[in-house]
């Protein structure tokens, strides 16, 4: 018997696999593929006699000037033959953009949070995910540690682009260390090569104290401005540890791979930010970009928010950073939120809201900052909006973000106070694509542990909306 032949792509470890890949989740109005009557609920077996790995694939091979698309709808095989007129909108939304599974991460961040969150929680939580199709599609953050020759061809091929990659530090032997895994101390290469393919890219640290800050991060800046335009942004944000990350930091677990036992003192020491130390990290910040300003037209570097905010320090204004190049990651999303409010004080007639109350639930962090963006929104509108912080309890009290908090932290807080006014908590906390909080709650059982509305907002022209719809129906009742 001959031997059977693993490719490589085989022998990935992959997670989330769709029981039904190329599943059609939704088809947009007017799109190509409402036109061809393609239905949610059918499935893309293939395109020009070719299966499909993912999404990514079914747009850059149904791109053709011929194509045959094979569709699969209740057993049976549709083909549409189709000659192209042009780049087409299909509209076609997968339920899983990934037909072959979600591929993990094979490295050993000894910062990793996926490692530092408690058992029983929603699964997807735990995967470890290092997948340049999910950082391409949705910003994820790779380190570029697990690709192929083969994957490395796609990229250029399908010109898969932007990507977003985890750095954390130029030196060669340090990101070995900070990312557990011998492949990674060839970053500059594998960012030049993104370069010379055309790519584009966004840079993140992740900042860990005495680590990779201070000289190190000025070495890591100095590299990465030697490449070119293809490097969009540069991102600086604090390390996070939960209380189940301090008690392993606590036992000193051992680094163990090879390349972290070539560090001098054999063990990196992740800890939060002290109060001088995140401080120093913004006057580092500084001078590099009033750098960028003057090479590349913009700071280039932007901090996490928390630094500003941990510290007290003004966050920075819009033109800082440079159209928020990273916000899905939190890069000026305190900014945004304030301009935001800004605009509507600047659009809203003045005592629109008389009469409506209604609660903030917030993380400790963004305390400060809500409560005077209450104050100025209570003032502007006649409303009667109460912040209320919500220590993390779940994940520990340093993990202080708004997105963070679960359910069962805000139902600690708020179960006992008097009221039935609306509670307005952030739609980070919420998943996009199951509705649930961190800790498998969902928010209409959250609604019930508290007796009263619970709602998901961005921003306080959402609170306003909801007022305004509540006091419209209070004078029709009344009426």
């Amino acid at each position: 018997m001959s031997p059977v032949h693993v490719s490589p792509i085989s022998l990935r470890r992959v997670d989330l696999a769709p029981s039904v890949p190329g599943l059609v989740e939704v088809v947009s109005p007017g799109s190509f593929a409402m036109e061809l009557g393609i239905e949610p609920g059918d499935r893309v077996v293939g395109v020009n006699g070719q299966p499909l790995v993912d999404a990514l694939d079914f747009h850059f091979l149904a791109q053709a000037d011929q194509v045959v698309l094979d569709v699969e709808r209740a057993g049976s095989l549709l083909r549409y033959q189709l000659e192209m007129e042009g780049d087409e909108f299909w509209g076609i939304t997968f339920a899983d953009p990934t037909f072959d599974g979600v591929r993990i991460c094979e490295n050993a961040c000894p910062f990793c949070f996926i490692k530092q969150i408690p058992k029983g929680m929603r699964r997807s939580l735990y995967v470890m995910d290092d997948d340049f199709r999910y950082s391409m599609l949705y910003g994820s953050f790779v380190t570029l540690t697990n690709l192929s020759e083969a994957d490395w061809e796609r990229i250029e091929e399908q010109h898969i682009s932007p990507l977003h990659v985890s750095v954390h530090s130029t030196n060669p032997e340090l990101r070995q260390a900070l990312v557990g895994n011998p492949r990674a101390g060839s970053i500059m290469d594998d960012l030049r090569r993104l370069e010379r393919a055309g790519i584009d890219f966004h840079a993140q640290f992740v900042l860990v104290p005495g680590v990779n800050d201070g000289a190190e991060m000025d070495r890591s800046l100095t590299d990465l401005a030697t490449l070119g335009d293809r490097l969009k942004s540069i991102a600086a944000v604090p390390v996070g540890l939960s209380r189940f990350g301090q008690m392993r930091q606590s036992k000193q677990i051992r680094l163990s791979r090879t390349c972290m036992r070539t560090l001098p003192d054999k063990q990196i020491s992740v800890r939060r930010y002290e109060l001088d130390e995140a401080l120093a990290v913004i006057a580092q910040a500084e001078p590099w970009q009033q750098r960028f300003w003057a090479e590349r037209g913009n700071p280039f570097l932007y901090l996490g928010d928390e630094f500003y905010l941990m510290t007290g320090s003004p966050v920075p204004d819009t033109a800082h950073y440079g159209g928020f190049p990273q916000i899905e990651d939190g890069i000026g999303i305190t900014r945004h939120f304030l301009d935001r409010l800004d605009g509507y004080l600047r659009r809203a007639k003045t005592g629109t809201l008389e009469g409506m109350a209604a609660t903030i639930a917030c993380g400790t962090l963004i305390e400060p900052t809500m409560r005077e963006a209450a104050a100025r929104f209570n003032a502007h509108s006649g409303a009667a909006i109460e912040v209320v912080a919500v220590r993390n309890e779940y994940l520990g009290g340093e993990i202080n973000v708004s997105g963070l908090l679960t359910g069962s932290d805000v139902v600690a807080v708020l179960a006992d106070r008097p009221g039935d006014a609306p509670l307005f908590i952030s739609d980070r906390m919420v998943s996009q694509r199951n509705g649930l909080l961190l800790d498998d709650m969902r928010v209409p059982e959250l609604a019930s542990a508290l007796r009263r509305q619970v709602i998901p907002a961005a921003d306080f022209s959402d609170i306003a909306r909801e007022l305004r719809t509540r006091k419209t129906q209070r004078a029709h009742r009344a009426a």
